[in-house]
């Protein structure tokens, strides 16, 4: 810079509208470039022809690891049942510490009339 310049005096109440304008046209052409770009790359990665179906869609399938038709399907109704006929009956629980269980409704019959003949 020579000596004899010296800059103007900026004026606070002036915005650089040129300044502003520039940036704001870059951005937009920033953006216009991103757009086109991604569209392109989706064009370009886009398969030539549509996949067809398998062959072997619709055909019933032979072979599969654990199926079993609905209808032979027992189990939830059969541990529903034992779960039920143990609740209401009588067994072990540890033969040897002496524990048993019991029908609920008698096991709280018994622990009442306990209460009961206490003082």
């Amino acid at each position: 810079m020579s000596r004899e310049y010296t800059p103007p005096p900026a004026d606070p109440g002036q915005l650089p509208i040129k300044r502003i304008a520039l940036v704001g046209a870059g951005w937009l052409v920033l953006i216009a470039v991103s757009v086109l770009a991604t569209r392109f790359w989706q064009e370009r990665s886009r398969p030539s022809s549509r996949a067809a179906p398998p062959a072997v869609m619709g055909r019933a399938e032979i072979g599969i690891v654990n199926q079993r038709p609905f209808t032979l399907e027992d189990q939830a109704p059969r541990l529903r049942g034992e779960q039920q006929s143990r609740l209401g009956g009588y067994g072990w629980v540890d033969r040897d510490a002496g524990v048993i269980h019991m029908p609920v409704e008698r096991a709280v019959d018994a622990v009442l009339a306990e209460e009961g003949a206490r003082p």
